[in-house]
């Protein structure tokens, strides 16, 4: 098999574990010596077949481009790639642009954090680390990757959840000497939030919260209304909701048929009480 076939396998098979088949995603070819940047959305299926791929073949190979790929889905009629288009996480991750062999094995003997799916060698000691995960917010996801990146050395601009990262089986021409991008798989799993110890810290401040108030044990409240007592004071203090929604949706995940839509309703609830600045009496018994 040529050194060429198997590239373009490589990226055919990290895109398709990666993303669900109907997955909008941007794929980005940056032509650095014509100063231009092209960018094609479509799905992950129609991004893996051999006309697309033998494309971005030629864009890398004879143009010299870098290839990258948006690592969340956007939404269905997403024309561009914002934080707005972004319709579904599918990934955290990290980049690692200085001294990050060391900083990856470092991070890959940690006992505390998942391991990660996939790592990607992009040049010389420059590496990136990506996790699949499921049910995080567009919020959640960046403050997760912007706390990760502080503990792990990682690049802290390389946070943001509509980032593209490098495909693997491409040519970086960044150097005189083109590198091949490669891949190293790791964990089969796909995460949830509370499996990163960031997001179970969120969950022990919110039970902290809720059992160091007075006022609400005083009342003999139910456990909805500490929930909601709960986020109206975390709306207060300036929180963002998606992050007060997920911490409350981690709290009761085991005992909410649907804690995710649940700590949603909460919010907006709490966020109604706020803007309204309806008086104790009016609150709600149970939502």
């Amino acid at each position: 098999m040529s050194d060429e076939i198997a590239s373009v396998k490589v990226a055919s098979h990290y895109i398709r574990d990666n993303f669900e088949p109907t997955d909008r995603l941007a794929v980005v070819v940056l032509n650095k010596r014509a100063h231009s940047v092209t960018q094609r959305i479509a799905d992950a299926e129609k991004i893996t077949e051999p006309d697309f791929q033998s494309w971005l073949r030629h864009k890398n190979q004879r143009d010299h481009c870098e290839i990258y790929i948006s690592m969340n889905a956007l939404h269905l009629r997403a024309q561009g790639r914002t934080k707005q288009d972004v319709g579904t996480i599918r990934h955290v991750y990290l980049d690692f642009d200085s001294d990050g062999t060391a900083l990856v094995d470092r991070l890959l003997k940690g006992k505390d954090m998942p391991k990660p799916n996939y790592l990607l060698n992009t040049s010389p000691d420059k590496w990136q680390v990506v996790w699949k995960v499921d049910g995080f917010a567009k919020d959640q996801a960046e403050r997760l990757q912007k706390g990760l990146a502080r503990r792990s050395g990682a690049d802290p601009a390389a946070t943001d959840c509509a980032r593209v990262l490098r495909l693997p089986g491409f040519l970086n021409h960044k150097y005189s000497q083109p590198y091949l991008i490669r891949v190293e798989p790791f964990a089969r799993e796909t995460y949830g939030p509370n499996q990163f110890p960031e997001i179970r810290a969120e969950g022990r401040r919110f039970r902290e919260a809720i059992k160091g108030s007075p006022r609400v044990w005083q009342l003999g409240l139910s456990q909805s209304e500490r929930d909601w007592a709960y986020a109206k004071r975390a709306l207060a203090r300036g929180e963002a909701a998606e992050m007060v929604a997920a911490a409350i949706a981690s709290h009761r995940r085991h005992d909410k048929h649907n804690p995710k839509y649940y700590a949603h309703l909460t919010v907006q609830k709490a966020l109604e009480a706020l803007q309204s600045r309806i008086r104790p009496s009016e609150e709600p018994d149970r939502l």
